[in-house]
Parts: structure tokens; C-alpha cells; sequence
């Protein structure tokens, strides 16, 4: 028989009790009572150990008879067993109601202290991340006026940099143009005295600027060149420094400029006695001596590329637009399809900052909510919080080109235009109006237009802006095409000026996007494989000084290059002069005027393969909206 090692104490303590209690009880039935009360099948051995152990087993040997006159009756065994029992029974279920009473209050009791510990390390926890973000919040604040001290000690070092540049700038260009007059003067002054010496006194010039303009600029091809000078704004220039040279004020001389400028493409068209006076006005221009540097000089400026302007804001953020005012972006790497000549963008700067004309984007920039930057043109445009500063100028090499200071702060006007898929979670469109007809004279086409009121909104800057403008339809049947939006108040300008205005500039819609987007994508995916427009090639470092003819000749390629790389598609880059002649230059145009513009229909011959790129030419040239310099507005179909 082995050593009982785990049974409980109780059940030993009550083992003993019952035996102490009841000596009679025998093993097996106290393996009952166990049985009963805890579950536990004991074998009369093991019990008979336990008792044995403490002293309570009967003697050993048989118990002595005792004589029959000493036999008591017996005192009902049976029923003093079944008391016996009961009462062990009671006392059981009394101590173990107590000790299941103790053993709930001790673990009540753990339960709370656990929970009384849980509640004050959350508490410490809490207190901890508490004074951690405290902390950081202080620091961030801490760093952010250590930033907005250097930003704004740089921005002021910035400006007394530019101030200081412009300031040079302007003293050297003082100095450069007193000291050309000067030699001008003296030059002027010395070819008058030799031409007086070669001819009577009171003689004119032999020659006479009164040539008339060529009937084939306005009804050729050619007029696809003048339309990319009137951007580059070259041949006005020279015309003005050849009147200075000669000091003559004729206006005729504009078109005989024009004129010598396109007379390789034209002498097969051009009679004699013209070519003959174009030949003499050539040559009399020819013998003014540094004429021909003054014409390079002009060539090389006007040549230049606006790829950017940043604005620079009163609150020290700067935004950035394209050279054709496409949109707003974030920073300056911008397309180079998207590249300005200077003298055109210059008229932009001159009608949106000192005419007052509102900007006329294309689009806002974003898709799922407008950019940061937008929203801080938008802001400075009010000139409230925030003003435009000044603008810098840079070129396709980020060169920075010009810094135009924009003077005291005061409100800009814009427009621009909203896809119907953007901006979807942060537009609301607070009234809308019914559509009607929108006739545009200088397109003859029509459009449908309806009065809208918008609000947009950034989440994460906490900014919202309300526009007003109109929804435009190409058809009723159909859905908004575009929202036009623009911070013009509604009765300083109508919803019909405000679609006009944009129309005319951007009159594609969206042909036009996908044009934009396709040049976004490719420079995108192939920045460092594209190139950029220059006029390098275009003049040549020769061993002599290009002549007049020369130099007239070159810039003729240089408009061809500009029309090639940005009016037409991607693969006429590398094309030349004499291909352009045969798909272009030769058609003829049908131009039919009215007050203020000019519509130029092309005639085309029969089975003409090139309509697809024509149409495209015509579409790049509408958005230029080309305006000569006698105010005619000129439009293409």
C-alpha cells in the first residue's frame, strides 16, 4: 500500500473528524461518506492509513465477549449512524458555504486591487503620452517660429538680393543705352555728312518705302508665319531700329520688313518691279553700318523661352505657371511644350498686371482636390492675407531671365475651368441656372451656357473659396462639358462675357485636355530623353559678320522651327523648310473679316493627305488666340 501524497487536507481533516466523532464508523463506510461529500473514491486502505496515522484505529485482536448479565440493549446503531451522518453532512456544507464565501471575498478582493492597479497605470499612461505630446507640440511650436524667423530673414535677404540685381541691372542698361546712343548719334551723325557730300542739297532717298503689302501673305500659307511672329515679335523690332537708324517714322516700313523677311517664299508670286524695290530697300539698309548687329541682337532676345514664371507671395510662398498659362503648379519643371516666346508672354504680364484683363487658364490643377499652390494663387489674387510680390522670369535651362516687380498689392482677376470629374468630394455646387444659347461671332459656333454658383474647398489646409461663372454644353442634350469660374463678381461681368473671354482663348474643351494631358504624360515618362526648342543652330558662330539678308533669312527658319515644334504634332520637329512649303505654306486661305476679327478658312486642293495634322495646326493656333498688331483678332477653321 502506497503513501497517499495527493489528497486534499479537508478531505483528511473530515475523514478524521467523522472517525473522532463516530469511533464505530467502519473504513467503508467512511469511503462513502468521501464518496458523497467530495467526489472521492478512496479505497478502505488508504482510509484505514489515515486513521491509522492518527491514532484512532480500534485495538488489535478480537473484542472480548462480555458476560450476557453485562449486555446492555443496543442504543439503535443504525439510527445513531444516520444522526451522526446528518449532522457531519450539515457541518460539511456549513464550513464549505463558508469557505466559498471567504474564497469570493478574496477574490472580490484580488479583482479589485487588479482593477484599482489596471486604473492607475492607465492613469500613469495617460499622464505619460500626455506630457510626451505636450512636449512635442511645444517643440513643433518652437521650431516653426525658429523656421518662420529664417524664412522670413531669408525672404528679406531675397529681396534686397533682387532689389539690389534689378537695381544694377537698370544702372547697366542706363549705361549701355546712353553709351549706344551716343555712338548711334555719332554714327548717324557721320553717315548724314557723307550722304550729304554724295547728293544735292533737298534730295531724297532714291528709294521709297511705300511698298505695298503683298496680297499672298493674307492669302497663302505664309500667314502660319506671321502668326508665330506675331509671338516672337521680331520683325516690329527691327522695323523700329531701322526707322531709328534712318530716323524716318513710316509705317509702310513695318510691311517692307515683313516683306524681305518672307521674299524666299514668295518670288515666285511676286512681280518684278516689287522684287526690284524690295531689293533696293534691302541694299539702302544694307550700307547702314551696325544695322545688321542691331538685327541679331534683336533676334537673339526675342528668340528667348519663358518655361516658367514664379510668383513670389507677400507671405513668403511661391507659385508657379507655365509660359502659355495652362494652369498653376508646384514647382518649376514644367513641360518645355508649354514654353512661351518672351515677348509674347510679356503680353500676358502686361494685360492680366497692368490692364487689369483677368488670367485665363486653362484649368485647375489636381484631380481629387485642388493643389496647396492653387489655392495660394487664388488667395493672393485677392490680395488680402497674401499678395503677389514680384515675378521672375526663367528659361527653359531654369535661367532666370527677367524680375518684374508687380508693385503695391491690389486684387488680380482669373478664370478658369473645372472637369466634370474633378474635384468631386470638394466642389459643392451651391445654385445652378437653365441653359441658353451662346453664339461665338469669332468662331461661328454655338454653345449652351447656364448660370453657376461654387464653392470649393480644401480638407486638409481648411480653406474654401466661392466662384461664380457657368456650365457649358456644346448641345442640350448632353451633359456639362465644363464649369467656367472666375472671381469677377457676377454683375461686373456676365456669365456670357465670362464664357466668351475663356472660349475664345480656349475654345477646344476637350480635345484640348487630352492635348494637354498627352504632353504632360510624355514629358513625364520622358523628361531626359526630350528637347527643347533653341535657336543656336540658327545663327551660327561664322568667321564674318552675317549680313542683313543673312540674319532676315535665319530668323524666316527660326519661325518655321517655332511653328514645327509647337503648332504642329511631335513628328514634324525634324522636318524642313521645303516639305513645310509643299504640306502648308503653298495653301490657299479664304479670309472673311468683320469688325474685330479675322476667320481664316483654308482651301484645300483635291485628295490633300495631311487634313488630320492641319486640323491640329488650327486647333494649337485658335488657343495662341493671335491678335496682329492692328487690333485683328484671327481665328482658323
Amino acid at each position: 500500500m502506497g503513501v497517499i501524497y495527493k489528497l486534499k487536507p479537508e478531505v483528511k481533516d473530515f475523514i478524521l473528524t467523522q472517525k473522532g466523532n463516530n469511533p464505530a464508523l467502519s473504513c467503508r463506510k467512511l469511503t462513502a461518506l468521501v464518496l458523497d461529500n467530495f467526489k472521492i473514491a478512496l479505497s478502505k486502505s488508504s482510509i484505514n492509513m489515515i486513521i491509522k496515522e492518527a491514532g484512532l484505529s480500534a485495538p488489535i485482536g478480537r473484542t472480548p465477549r462480555k458476560k450476557k448479565h453485562h449486555i446492555a440493549m443496543p442504543k439503535l446503531p443504525v439510527l445513531l449512524e444516520d444522526t451522526s451522518s446528518q449532522e457531519a453532512e450539515a457541518t460539511r456544507k456549513a464550513e464549505a458555504e463558508k469557505q466559498a464565501q471567504a474564497d469570493a471575498a478574496r477574490r472580490a478582493k484580488e479583482e479589485a486591487e487588479k482593477e484599482a492597479l489596471r486604473k492607475k497605470e492607465e492613469e500613469e499612461r495617460l499622464a505619460k503620452e500626455a506630457e510626451k505630446k505636450a512636449r512635442l507640440e511645444e517643440e513643433r511650436k518652437r521650431q516653426e517660429e525658429i523656421s518662420k524667423t529664417e524664412e522670413e530673414k531669408a525672404r528679406k535677404v531675397e529681396e534686397e538680393r533682387l532689389a539690389k540685381e534689378e537695381a544694377e541691372k537698370l544702372k547697366q542698361a542706363q549705361f549701355e543705352e546712353e553709351k549706344r546712343k551716343s555712338e548711334e548719334g555719332a554714327i548717324r551723325k557721320a553717315e548724314e555728312e557723307k550722304e550729304a557730300s554724295l547728293r544735292p542739297e533737298g534730295v531724297k532717298s532714291a528709294v521709297s518705302f511705300n511698298v505695298d503689302r503683298f496680297s499672298q501673305v493674307d492669302n497663302t500659307g505664309i500667314i502660319l508665319l506671321k502668326v508665330a511672329d506675331s509671338m516672337i515679335g521680331a520683325s516690329q523690332r527691327i522695323a523700329a531700329a531701322v526707322k531709328s537708324r534712318l530716323g524716318r517714322t513710316e509705317d509702310d516700313l513695318n510691311a517692307v520688313i515683313e516683306n524681305l523677311i518672307y521674299l524666299p517664299l514668295l518670288k515666285e508670286k511676286t512681280d518684278q518691279p516689287v522684287l526690284d524695290k524690295l531689293s533696293a530697300c534691302l541694299k539702302e539698309i544694307e550700307n547702314i553700318k551696325v544695322m545688321n548687329l542691331d538685327i541679331l541682337r534683336i533676334i537673339t532676345l526675342c528668340l528667348q523661352e519663358v518655361r516658367c514664371v514664379r510668383m513670389i507671395l507677400s507671405d513668403g510662398e511661391n507659385v508657379y505657371l507655365d509660359g502659355q498659362m495652362y494652369s498653376v503648379w508646384s514647382s518649376p519643371h514644367i513641360p518645355y511644350d508649354f514654353v512661351s516666346p518672351i515677348h509674347n508672354f510679356k503680353k500676358y504680364i502686361n494685360k492680366y498686371f497692368n490692364e487689369g484683363q483677368p488670367f485665363v487658364l486653362f484649368n485647375a490643377p489636381g484631380y481629387d482636390m485642388p493643389s496647396p499652390e492653387f489655392f495660394n494663387f487664388l488667395n493672393a489674387c485677392e490680395a488680402q492675407s497674401s499678395s503677389i510680390s514680384n515675378t521672375v522670369l526663367y528659361g527653359n535651362k531654369f535661367n532666370e531671365l527677367e524680375v518684374i516687380p508687380m508693385g503695391a498689392p491690389k486684387k488680380r482677376f482669373f478664370i478658369f475651368g473645372i472637369w466634370p470629374w474633378q474635384f468631386t468630394e470638394c466642389r459643392k455646387v451651391k445654385n445652378i441656372g437653365q441653359f441658353r444659347r451662346l453664339h461665338l461671332e469669332a468662331q461661328d459656333s454655338d454653345f449652351y451656357i447656364a448660370d453657376i454658383e461654387m464653392a470649393l474647398s480644401h480638407p486638409r489646409l481648411g480653406k474654401q473659396v466661392s466662384l461664380a461663372g457657368c456650365a457649358v454644353k456644346t448641345s442640350l442634350e448632353e451633359k456639362t462639358r465644363l464649369v467656367i469660374l472666375s472671381n469677377i463678381a457676377p454683375g461686373d461681368k456676365s456669365s456670357e462675357e465670362l464664357a466668351v473671354t475663356y472660349l475664345n482663348h480656349w475654345p477646344n474643351l476637350d480635345e484640348a485636355f487630352q492635348d494637354y494631358s498627352h504632353k504632360i504624360e510624355l514629358f513625364t515618362y520622358a523628361a531626359n530623353s526630350q528637347r527643347f526648342f533653341s535657336a543656336e543652330k540658327l545663327n551660327p558662330q561664322l568667321d564674318h559678320v552675317l549680313s542683313v539678308e543673312e540674319l532676315l533669312r535665319n530668323y524666316l527658319l527660326a519661325l518655321d522651327a517655332y511653328v514645327r515644334w509647337y503648332l504642329l504634332p511631335s513628328g514634324y520637329t525634324d522636318k524642313e523648310l521645303i516639305l513645310m512649303k509643299e504640306r502648308f505654306y503653298n495653301l490657299d486661305i479664304q479670309l472673311t473679316r468683320n469688325n474685330e476679327n479675322c476667320l481664316a478658312g483654308f482651301v484645300l486642293p483635291p485628295e490633300y493627305a495631311f487634313g488630320k495634322d492641319l486640323g491640329y495646326l488650327c486647333r494649337r493656333l485658335n488657343e495662341k488666340e493671335v491678335v496682329f498688331p492692328d487690333g485683328m483678332k484671327l481665328y482658323f477653321k
